[in-house]
């Protein structure tokens, strides 16, 4: 959700994604060549180039909206900045001849060249619906003579809106909405999260404390050695007597019987 105005963000997609299935109808890639002279325009009225872009650093919403960023790949780059040179107007212009190659034909430039053994060949043999008009366009922008490109991106779009007009059709971004909307990629669904349950556990039945029994003596009440002994005395002294009584009274029942 946007913030700033409450409106839902609108998903853009590369347009190289876009474009996995093949090429786009021929309708629906003059609308976004259109919008993509257009950004390009744009871009250069703030006094600065693009850099080298491709089809892969160009992304497209459903809405038929283009925004253009610089690619890092080597082969994005016009012919004349590997050996030095500043990106202008006219570098940008080979960048953009090589996204028109890749919307009419259906593959990059460089993947026709090698296909047809190091020379570039116009879009059309890979595509029958395009005309030599539109062929001769695609093959002036991407001209390794930076000289012989177009000096204006006006030139580039008025030779557009000429195949518009041989075509009956008029700049608008229906076609490529609706080219859009069927051609997104489809968003791998996000991974679910697996909650594994903890295994169940049972009451376990606590061991019931070990008392050790601990018999100490209380200091306090151990009766010292001189308390035992005097504890002890008169039961020793009554057992002497009664002994000694005993004896006494057998002797004289001994005498008794003898008289």
């Amino acid at each position: 959700m946007n913030a700033r105005n409450h409106l839902p963000t609108v998903a853009r997609h590369s347009l190289e994604a876009l474009l996995v299935e093949g090429r786009m109808p021929l309708d629906a890639a003059l609308q976004l060549a259109h919008g993509l002279v257009r950004a390009l325009d744009d871009q250069h009225a703030t006094g600065q180039a693009l850099g080298p872009f491709d089809a892969a650093s160009i992304s497209v919403d459903v809405l038929g909206h283009v925004v253009m960023k610089p690619s890092l790949r080597p082969d994005a780059a016009a012919p004349e900045l590997g050996v030095g040179a500043v990106p202008d107007l006219l570098s940008d212009l080979h960048s953009l001849g090589g996204v028109f190659y890749r919307l009419f034909a259906g593959l990059s430039h460089h993947e026709a060249s090698r296909r047809s053994g190091g020379a570039l060949v116009p879009p059309s043999r890979f595509n029958p619906t395009i005309d030599d008009a539109l062929d001769g366009l695609v093959l002036t922008l991407l001209d390794a003579d930076p000289m012989e490109r177009p000096y204006r991106l006006a030139q580039v779009d008025g030779q557009l809106l000429a195949v518009f007009a041989e075509m009956g059709l008029e700049p608008a971004a229906s076609a490529v909405s609706s080219w859009v909307a069927a051609h997104r990629p489809v968003a791998a669904p996000a991974p679910q999260k697996v909650v594994v349950a903890a295994p169940k556990v049972g009451p376990t039945r606590r061991a019931a404390p070990q008392v050790k029994w601990v018999l100490e003596a209380d200091e306090e009440d151990e009766p010292s050695a001189d308390e035992g002994d005097a504890a002890w005395e008169g039961p020793v002294r009554f057992d002497r007597w009664a002994m000694a009584s005993a004896g006494i009274v057998a002797a004289g029942l001994c005498l008794i019987a003898l008289m």
